[in-house]
């Protein structure tokens, strides 16, 4: 299958890739780069349908954030709209079922843009929310920083807000897509949510907390409210050196939950329990170092880390215990941050 690759424009980096991953033969081929079209610091793409493709843009030299819209033929990026998020740094970037509605979230001003959609990719502007708050980390939460959104349905959604330890519901009007009603949750002091995944068909979900190296777990009610049920840690207990969290995946069958230790620089395995709760299983190394981004198959038989600070990708098979296996085999990017596979 082919891949798209976001990353941070440093080190030569020529913005948006596209890499091929033969699953048979467990090789890497590069297929493109499209340096003319791609936002400055392009960490975030996600797939829409009908070959539709987003991207984040991060602020640059102080600039606003955006987010690139494009249409996919070919193996081509075909550049189809852009629109300013209206804060700084966007970082992360959903789009409702319906294709009709997205939301950005700009990580250093703290707020987040929602916008309309069109059949052809084309962005309307509808309106910018902002987090109010701090929390414990003085290094970290003087300030919110929102950093990822996740749809339960087309009209509802939570954001992460790093700085201020909360995990924010939002719901919007059916027909005009304003903000209407919002709840939250609030983490431990000092965790920092940051990314996050929802189990729609267990009613679960499931936060990494980037500050203290934690994953919470959670019922969702039948209101859409988040109840915890467990916090547990994805760091060995006698590790002592500075480590981060960053992303979180479900295997495809439900059964092992994975997610990203930078500093660490590992992948920690999960047992999904009957109820939804975790017990951890063992770490595996991600041969590089800092994975802020890792994805799953849609096969699910493979999982593909892009390793930031060391400019590359390793691909593992998932066998059938969900061990990580490495194939041998990597592809070099400049400080690859984001993993899309093209689903058709």
């Amino acid at each position: 299958m082919n891949w798209l690759v976001g990353t941070y424009s440093k080190r030569n980096s020529e913005g948006i890739y596209i890499i091929h991953f033969d699953e048979e033969k467990e090789e890497f081929n590069l297929i493109n780069s499209f340096p003319e079209i791609s936002p400055g610091n392009p960490s975030f793409l996600i797939n829409g349908l009908n070959n539709k493709i987003f991207s984040v843009g991060e602020s640059v030299n102080g600039s606003p954030g955006v987010i690139f819209s494009y249409f996919l033929s070919d193996n081509k990026l075909i550049k189809v709209d852009e629109a300013e998020t209206n804060g700084l740094n966007p970082c992360h970037l959903a789009i409702n079922d319906q294709n009709d509605f997205l939301v950005a979230v700009n990580y250093s001003s703290g707020d987040f843009s929602t916008f309309s959609v069109d059949n052809d990719g084309r962005l309307g502007f509808i309106e910018k929310k902002s987090h109010k708050g701090s929390s414990i980390n003085k290094d970290r939460q003087n300030e919110p920083h929102a950093h990822s959104i996740n749809f339960f349905n087309n009209n509802n959604f939570f954001v992460c807000d790093l700085g201020i330890d909360k995990i924010i519901r939002y719901t919007t009007d059916s027909k005009s897509k304003k903000i209407i009603e919002s709840n939250f949750y609030k983490t431990n002091p000092g965790s920092g949510p940051r990314h996050f995944i929802i189990d729609k068909e267990n009613k679960a979900a499931y936060s990494i907390n980037e500050l203290d190296s934690t994953i919470n777990f959670f019922n969702i009610s039948t209101d859409m409210d988040l109840i915890s049920k467990q916090v547990i840690s994805t760091i060995p207990k006698d590790y002592n050196f500075e480590t981060t969290t960053a992303d979180i995946h479900l295997s495809k069958d439900k059964n092992y939950l994975y997610g990203s230790n930078r500093g660490h620089d590992s992948i920690s395995k999960f047992l999904v329990n009957n109820d939804g709760q975790l017990s951890f299983d063992k770490h595996f190394s991600t041969l590089g170092q800092t994975p802020r981004n890792f994805a799953i198959s849609d096969s699910g038989n493979y999982c593909l880390v892009a390793n930031e600070n060391t400019d590359d990708i390793y691909s593992f098979r998932i066998d059938d215990k969900g061990d990580l296996i490495s194939t041998g085999d990597k592809i070099s990017i400049p400080s690859p941050v984001c993993l899309l596979e093209i689903i058709k």
